[in-house]
C-alpha cells in the first residue's frame, strides 16, 4: 500500500510538472503540453515505484535496528535532538540575521547539528536520570504504590525452569503477570513482549525471536541447539560450557571427595567433586558416609552432561615399625 500510494503522489507531481513545462513551452492549446503531462506521467509511474519501494526497504532497516533498543532510551533521545537543535538554533539564529550570507548560514546549521548531536548522546546515557527527574520510570515494573494480590505472581528460576509452568498458563491455571526479579550479579533480565503467531511450539518461537533481535541462544537442550544452529543461530549450551570450565582430570589423579550415597551396581559408592563432577568410586559402598576419603581416578568418560570419572580407594600404607631401642 505504501509504495502504490507513494507512486500515485510521485506521478501526479511529475504529471503537472510536465504540463507546466509544456504550458511553458507552447501556448494553452499546444501538442507540447499534452506531450509534457504524458512524460510527466511515465516518468513518475516508474521513478514513483522506484523511490517507494526504497523506501520501503529504508524503512525496514530502521524497524530493524529500533528493536534493538528499548523504548524510554529512544524517547529521551528524540527528546534530546530536540532540545539540542533548539539550544543551537538559539545561538545560530541571531548571527544568521545579522549576517545574512551563506557561509553564516552554513556554520549556524553545523552548531545546531553539533548541539543536536550532543542531546541525543546526553540524553541517550542519561535516559533513567531524566524519566526519574519527570516523576516517570523508564523500568515498566517500578511501581510506587504496591501490587495486589491478584496482579500476578513473582516466579522463581526454578519456576522459569520448570517444564510444567508453560503449559499451566496456557491453560489459564495461574492467570494475570508473571514477574521475574533481578538476578545476582551485574546481569538484567529483561522480559520480551515479542509475538510469534506463525509457529505454535516454544522452540520454534525461541529460534525465530533469536534470529529476528540477533540474539545468541542460550540454552540446555541438545535438540534446540541443533535447530537452532541449522537455521543460522548462535547457540551457547550452558551445560557445555560449564563442562568445559571445569578443571581436568585424567587417569591416575588423586582427589579427595565425601561419598553421599551407592551406586547403581554393587559395591559402587557415589560423590561430587566441587564443580559438581560426579565420581563413582569402586569398592566405596563401605565408605558412604564416613567422611572426606581419598580416590584414584581410574577412567574419565565424556557424556552428554558432562564428564563421569569412576574411581577406587586409595590404601594409605601403613607405617613401618619402629623398632625398640635396646636398653643400654
Amino acid at each position: 500500500m505504501f509504495v502504490e500510494i507513494s507512486r500515485l503522489l510521485v506521478v501526479l507531481a511529475c504529471t503537472m510538472t510536465g504540463l507546466a513545462v509544456g504550458r511553458a513551452v507552447g501556448d494553452a492549446s499546444s501538442v507540447a503540453q499534452s506531450i509534457g503531462g504524458a512524460l510527466g506521467t511515465l516518468v513518475g509511474y516508474v521513478g514513483g515505484g522506484v523511490l517507494g519501494r526504497g523506501v520501503e526497504r529504508v524503512f525496514g532497516v530502521v524497524e530493524h535496528e529500533v528493536e534493538r533498543y528499548p523504548t524510554p532510551r529512544l524517547f529521551a533521545g528524540g527528546v534530546g535532538a530536540l532540545v539540542g537543535g533548539m539550544g543551537g538554533a538559539f545561538l545560530a539564529f541571531p548571527l544568521i540575521v545579522i549576517f545574512p550570507s551563506v557561509p553564516v548560514i552554513l556554520a549556524g546549521t553545523l552548531v545546531m547539528w553539533v548541539f543536536g548531536t550532543l542531546g541525543v548522546r546526553v540524553a541517550w546515557r542519561k535516559s533513567e536520570e531524566l524519566f526519574a527527574m519527570a516523576g516517570l520510570s523508564s523500568r515498566p515494573l517500578v511501581r510506587s504504590s504496591p501490587y495486589e494480590l491478584s496482579d500476578g505472581h513473582i516466579v522463581d528460576t526454578s519456576a522459569v525452569m520448570d517444564g510444567n509452568l508453560s503449559g499451566l498458563v496456557r491453560a489459564g491455571l495461574i492467570g494475570s503477570h508473571l514477574f521475574v526479579p533481578r538476578q545476582e550479579g551485574p546481569v538484567g533480565v529483561r522480559v520480551l513482549d515479542d509475538e510469534v503467531p506463525e509457529r505454535d511450539d516454544v522452540d520454534g518461537k525461541l529460534v525465530a525471536l533469536a534470529r529476528r533481535l540477533q540474539l545468541r541462544l542460550l540454552t540446555c537442550d541438545v535438540n534446540l541447539q541443533h535447530v537452532a544452529e541449522i537455521q543460522g543461530v548462535t547457540v551457547v549450551n550452558l551445560r557445555k560450557l560449564a563442562s568445559d570450565l571445569r578443571p581436568t582430570h585424567a587417569a591416575g589423579d588423586h582427589v579427595e571427595l565425601e561419598l553421599v550415597r551407592v551406586g547403581r551396581e554393587a559395591g559402587q559408592g557415589v560423590g561430587y567433586l566441587d564443580d559438581g563432577t560426579m565420581v563413582v568410586v569402586n569398592e566405596g559402598d563401605g565408605l558412604v558416609g564416613a567422611g572426606i576419603i581419598r580416590v584414584e581416578i581410574v577412567t574419565v568418560v565424556p557424556t552428554s552432561v558432562g564428564r563421569l570419572l569412576f574411581a577406587r580407594p586409595v590404601t594409605a600404607a601403613a607405617p613401618a615399625p619402629v623398632e625398640a631401642a635396646s636398653e643400654v
